[in-house]
């Protein structure tokens, strides 16, 4: 008897082993040297985006405009011959398989063009890659803009559900705070809101804890980019937008999911650094990176989207596909617009 529990302990011992191992099994990073040339480049009227897949570079060839995660575009093989020269191999259909792609490097290493046999295509830089991030210059001075927000009146919309708010940082053992709009890391270039503190609805907080839990076996921990934000504060950031940039966020007058204190935007960290990790787009980057299903970025990006939008759905939220950041919590509930 004592023989079989032994062994029977020993497998289960092993068979919990293997589970963490496969639990914490992710992609390897690209090396830098050929992860400095994925992205997207333009020219001759059409962009076309440079991905890795499985330590491999590919090119993907977007032939509808529509198509804006790439999902639909032509894959084809990047086969190394020597330092920035590759050959093209067809994956999908139509393809030169004569073609020859070279890029050329700025002088931090940076690809900044990517020459298709005879046609030449510029990157595009998007969310920093280039040392400059989007910023969105705003209509009027901000603190301006802050004074017409502060007197302009709430609008009164049905609801179901109020939010009862909770501090995020309270609930959520080892959840790190990065609240963008309260430092000048956004796209205005400054501080949109001016409280330092994350608030959310507590059941929304409750799960927020389940998935910081889920993420653990891992190697990860959740980073809050934004939470609760007062009507105000959007108020503001509709003015800040102004018309060139309007469709960027809701109409003032139909409120916005973070007024009902039930969405979130999250990122990750690593467990082992402290670090927030590299994630395939920066926070608000307007860019096809930003939705959830963008086929480009490295592997490692994609899985630790993915794994994000596992863990947070697994928990009851409703995953963006326009942003791979932005959950929202009982989503089929209407919550009450609030300004506190």
């Amino acid at each position: 008897m004592f023989k079989k529990t032994a062994i029977l302990s020993a497998c289960l011992c092993v068979g919990l082993a293997l589970t963490a191992r496969a639990a914490a099994w992710e992609p390897e990073e690209l090396n830098r040297e050929e992860a400095a040339l994925v992205g997207f480049y333009q020219g001759n009227g059409e962009q076309v985006a440079v991905r890795e897949n499985k330590g491999q570079l590919q090119l993907l060839y977007r032939f509808q405009s529509q198509d804006r995660d790439y999902t639909g575009s032509n894959v084809y093989q990047l086969v190394k011959n020597h330092y920035d020269n590759y050959d093209l191999r067809e994956v999908g259909p139509n393809t030169d398989a004569d073609s020859t792609v070279r890029f050329d490097r700025d002088k931090n290493g940076l690809g900044i063009s990517l020459n298709l046999g005879q046609k030449s295509y510029t990157r595009r830089f998007t969310g920093g890659e280039n040392g400059k991030p989007v910023r969105v210059t705003t209509a009027k001075p901000l603190e301006e803009l802050r004074k017409e927000a502060a007197a302009a009146v709430p609008p009164s919309l049905p609801y179901d559900k109020t939010a009862d708010l909770v501090d995020v940082a309270q609930t959520v053992p080892g959840v790190k705070l990065d609240l963008r709009y309260t430092t000048d890391n956004n796209l205005f270039g400054a501080p949109l809101v001016l409280r330092q503190n994350a608030l959310l609805d507590r059941s929304a907080a409750q799960a927020l804890a389940r998935v910081q839990n889920g993420l653990r076996p891992y190697g990860y921990g959740l980073v809050v980019w934004e939470a609760y934000r007062s009507w105000q504060d959007f108020k503001l950031a509709t003015l800040a937008l102004g018309k060139d940039h309007a469709d960027m966020l809701p109409k003032a007058e139909e409120g916005y999911s973070h007024n009902s204190g039930r969405s979130i935007d999250v990122s990750l960290y690593s467990l082992d650094t402290g670090e927030e990790v590299p994630m395939i787009s920066d926070f608000d980057e307007p860019s096809p990176a930003q939705y959830a299903q963008f086929a480009g970025g490295t592997q490692k990006q994609r899985y630790l989207r993915d794994l994000l939008r596992q863990q947070m759905t697994l928990q009851g939220f409703t995953a963006s596909d326009m942003e791979w950041w932005h959950f929202d919590y009982d989503a089929g509930s209407r919550y009450q617009v609030l300004n506190q």
